[in-house]
C-alpha cells in the first residue's frame, strides 16, 4: 500500500466517524421535533426515537457490513460497542464525576442488559454443530425474536416510568425543549440529511478500517469490528459523556449506557439479522463475549454495592478496557 493510499483510508475512517456522529444528532433533532410537532410526549419521544438516534450508527454499520458480507464487522461492531460504553466510556465518567444511580436502573434495567447478552448467545449457538458456543446462525426468525423483545422492555420501561413518575433508562435528556417551535418540513429535513450522513459515513468507516485492518496489520474483521468500527460508532456515546462531565451531570450516565446497549444487543443485531441472516461460526468471539459479560458483572457488583460507581472503580474500568485492547491486539488474525 503506498503512502497516498494509506493516507487515503485514514482520512475516510475519521470522515466516517464525524458523519456518523453528525448523522445520529441530525436523526435525533428532527425525529424528536417532528414527534414533539405531533404531541407525542417527550418521554415516548426518548425511548423511542432518542434511543434509535444514539445507536443508529452501530445499526446502519452493522447493516451494511451484513449485507457486504462483513459478519465478523457487524457482529464486531455490537460486542465492541458494549464493552467500550461500560468500561472506557463509563470508566471515564465514573472517575471524572461518580453519581448515584437510580434503583430502578440496578434492580431492573442492568440485570435485563445481561439477560440480553444471554439471548445474543442463546441466538448464537449451532446446536447441532462441532462448535456449540457461539459457533451457528443468526437467522431471521431470531432477529425478529430480538427485535419483539425489545420492544416490550421499552413498552414495560415507559409504564414503568409513568407509574412511578422516574426517569428513563434511555437518554431523554438529549431531547431539546424547542423542537416544537420548528417548522416541521425543516424536521423531516434534519430527519433525511441525517440518514443520508448515516449512510455515507457507515460506508466510508467500514471501507477505510477494513482497508487499513487487513491490508496494513493483517487483522481479522473481527479485530475490524471491535477495534475501530465500535470505537467509531460510540463516539456519540462518548461525546455526551464528556459534555457531561463539563457540566457535573453524570446521575444519569448508567442508565444512558445501559440503554444503548440493551438497544444494541437486540435491535442492531437483530434488525441485521432480519436483513441477512448472520454467520458467526467463522470467528471466534468467545474471548470478546466473556469481556462483555465479564464488565457488565463488575458493573452490577459496584451498583449493588454502593449504588454507583466509585471513582477507584473507574480506573479499575479503564485498566480493565486497557487489558481488553491489549488482547484485541494479540488476537487481531483471529
Amino acid at each position: 500500500m503506498t503512502t497516498a493510499t494509506l493516507v487515503l483510508q485514514i482520512v475516510l475512517v475519521v470522515a466516517g466517524m464525524f458523519l456518523l456522529y453528525g448523522g445520529g444528532n441530525g436523526l435525533v433533532k428532527g425525529a424528536a421535533g417532528m414527534a414533539l410537532h405531533f404531541r407525542i410526549p417527550p418521554l415516548v419521544v426518548g425511548l423511542t426515537v432518542v434511543a434509535f438516534g444514539t445507536s443508529a450508527p452501530e445499526l446502519f454499520v452493522s447493516i451494511l457490513s451484513a449485507i457486504q458480507g462483513k459478519m465478523g464487522v457487524s457482529v464486531g461492531n455490537v460486542v465492541g460497542s458494549n464493552v467500550i460504553n461500560v468500561a472506557l466510556i463509563l470508566g471515564i465518567s465514573a472517575l471524572a464525576w461518580p453519581a448515584v444511580v437510580d434503583r430502578g436502573v440496578i434492580r431492573i434495567d442492568v440485570p435485563f442488559m445481561l439477560v440480553t447478552y444471554l439471548l445474543f448467545g442463546l441466538a448464537a449457538v449451532d446446536f447441532g454443530g462441532e462448535q456449540f458456543w457461539l459457533g451457528g446462525v443468526l437467522f431471521r426468525w431470531e432477529g425478529m425474536i430480538l427485535v419483539a423483545v425489545l420492544v416490550c422492555y421499552v413498552f414495560l420501561l415507559y409504564r414503568r416510568n409513568v407509574r412511578t413518575g422516574g426517569a428513563a433508562t434511555f437518554p431523554v435528556e438529549n431531547v431539546p425543549t424547542d423542537e416544537a417551535d420548528r417548522s416541521l418540513w425543516l424536521d423531516g429535513l434534519y430527519v433525511l440529511a441525517g440518514i443520508t450522513l448515516l449512510a455515507v459515513g457507515a460506508e466510508l468507516l467500514v471501507r477505510g478500517a477494513s482497508t487499513l485492518a487487513t491490508e496494513v496489520f493483517g487483522a481479522s474483521e473481527r479485530f475490524v469490528g471491535i477495534a475501530i468500527v465500535a470505537f467509531g460508532t460510540s463516539l456519540p456515546e462518548l461525546f455526551t459523556t464528556i459534555a457531561g462531565i463539563s457540566r457535573k451531570e453524570m446521575d444519569i450516565s448508567v442508565g444512558n449506557i445501559v440503554g444503548s446497549n440493551i438497544f444494541n444487543s437486540l435491535m442492531v443485531l437483530g434488525a441485521t439479522a432480519i436483513v441477512r441472516p448472520i454467520e458467526i461460526g467463522t470467528t471466534d468471539f468467545r474471548g470478546d463475549f466473556a469481556f462483555m459479560v465479564g464488565t457488565t458483572v463488575l458493573l452490577l457488583v459496584f451498583l449493588l454495592a454502593g449504588r454507583k460507581v466509585p471513582r477507584w472503580g473507574g480506573g479499575v474500568f479503564l485498566a480493565v478496557y486497557a487489558f481488553y485492547f491489549v488482547f484485541l491486539t494479540l488476537t487481531r488474525t483471529i
